[in-house]
């Protein structure tokens, strides 16, 4: 009868010995602990006093290693009794990279409860992205500007009046790229992905940014165009995005989810006032045309190039992030949308130029308003993890871009030197040609003169009895003089 109450008290002291230690941090949680800095924490372990009167051995280590270091903490801890079983220590933490973590601290064989970290980025990587902002916004004043000064309002009018471009081009941008965007997400990215997969699809969702302008420009498309859709997609933008994200956008996120339309809003009228600027100054100085033309195609490349070399140093901590999924998907959205919108444009009868167009403006986002919805939605730093997808689709989106444009550029000019070596060869040959003419001119001539001298030489004989000297200088405009 006795053996069940035996059992039970056993089982008490079990369970009421099986966490003898208690944990308190101080302070409970840090504040924008950010890349670089180190920060000071306080531990108090207290005991149940079954680990009194002696040294025990203690672990404090970081479960990341690459997100952050305990570069301090006493290697031994000791309960006395006159502390009331109480151990207190400081541990000195290093932040050396941005990421969600937690602080794991071992007494003896004991596991304590973790300490929860939240790394973000440091200052300087902050104040970097804020002058990239404003070289950026530079950069895109100054190439809107010029492109404003090749548009012709006519044309302009023309595809007012008649928006085949412009409506193809909105199906393909706000219904064709997040259907691509979902798929990719939702079968591309790892399950417990959800901020990589909110983010990529939230930058299918985007309109068409200024970069596609630059691109129409260097392949010498529809600029007209290219103006008309990007204007288009950012007004319908408005609408289109809010509806994608209260609908698939569920799928990823519960969280109520901002649309930026201040954003959306003041990326249109950055866009519209220096290209209504440059069609302004061309309307009153015409002649800075062939000028302008002549230098935007420079100034494009030079800013793609620089402005790239910029963003990849400003966020240089997105390749530590990097896998080969989220390259693999980061690529897939703007190729497959290239090729989907290029396509449906010539099924339906564009012209090169014009599909060309479409294509470029449907694949290239406007990747700044999806930046700036993953910080609305999501903190720090997950929010900065989230937008490492969105960065790798901006770098690989102009890539085959670029590759086309060398491999046209090589094929010209290779063409261009065999034509011109055809054009060399046609004209030694017409050189030759003309060359053989004049000499058997020259040879006529010479045998005309020779035969005329003979006779001339003839006569003179028979009525002086001497002959003349003989000399002929002939040639193609010889001129013969028959006497007698």
């Amino acid at each position: 009868m006795l053996f069940p109450f035996i059992l039970i008290s056993a089982l008490c002291q079990i369970f009421s010995s099986a966490d003898p230690l208690d944990v308190v941090y101080s302070p409970e949680s840090f504040d924008k602990f950010r890349t670089g800095e180190t920060r000071n924490l306080t531990i108090q372990v207290t005991s149940d006093g079954t680990k009194s009167g002696e040294d025990h051995e203690l672990i404090v280590e970081c479960m990341h290693e690459d997100i952050c270091k305990v570069i301090h903490y006493p290697s031994t801890i000791n309960f006395s009794p006159e502390n009331n079983h109480t151990a207190t220590f400081e541990v000195v933490i290093e932040s050396r990279f941005l990421g969600v973590t937690h602080l794991n601290v071992t007494v003896g064989d004991e596991v304590l409860p973790g300490f929860p970290l939240r790394l973000l980025r440091s200052d300087r990587e902050a104040k970097v992205t804020k002058y990239f902002n404003i070289f950026l916004g530079i950069f895109i004043f100054i190439i809107s500007t010029m492109m404003g000064t090749q548009l012709e309002p006519k044309r302009i009018i023309g595809i007012a009046r008649k928006p085949i471009g412009p409506t193809i081009g909105f199906f393909c941008q706000f219904l064709g790229m997040p259907t691509i965007g979902f798929l990719v997400a939702n079968f591309g990215l790892p399950d417990d992905a959800n901020s990589l997969k909110m983010a990529l699809f939230a930058t299918s969702t985007c309109p068409g940014g200024g970069k596609s302008s630059f691109w129409t420009i260097i392949f010498s498309g529809n600029l007209d165009l290219s103006i008309s859709m990007t204007f288009t997609q950012t007004l319908a933008a408005l609408f289109m995005m809010p509806l994608w994200m209260s609908t698939l956008g569920r799928h990823f996120t519960d969280a109520h989810v901002r649309i930026p339309f201040l954003r959306i809003v003041e990326g249109l009228v950055a866009f519209m006032v220096p290209t209504t600027m440059g069609m302004i100054i061309t309307h009153y100085r015409p002649q800075y045309i062939p000028c302008i033309h002549k230098w935007i195609k420079r100034v494009s490349w030079c800013a793609m190039i620089v402005l790239s070399i910029f963003a990849i140093y400003s966020n240089y901590y997105i390749f530590w992030l990097i896998t080969w999924r989220i390259v693999l998907c980061g690529c897939a959205l703007p190729w497959l949308g290239y090729i989907t919108a290029f396509i449906v444009a010539l099924l339906l009868r564009q012209p090169f130029k014009d599909a060309l167009t479409i294509a470029i403006e449907t694949g290239i986002q406007n990747i700044g308003i999806a930046m700036l919805l993953m910080v609305w939605c999501l903190p720090e730093p997950e929010s900065d993890i989230a937008v490492t997808i969105i960065f790798v689709t901006a770098i690989m989106t102009d890539k085959p871009l670029v590759i086309i444009w060398l491999i046209s550029r090589l094929y010209k000019r290779c063409c261009k030197r065999d034509i011109v070596g055809q054009e060399d060869d046609d004209l030694e040959k017409r050189k030759i040609g003309e060359i053989g003419k004049r000499e058997y001119l020259r040879h006529e001539a010479l045998v005309i003169e020779t035969l005329f001298f003979r006779v001339d030489n003839a006569r003179h004989k028979r009525y002086c009895g001497q002959l003349r000297p003989h000399s002929v200088s002939a040639g193609p405009n010889a001129v013969i003089t028959i006497r007698g």
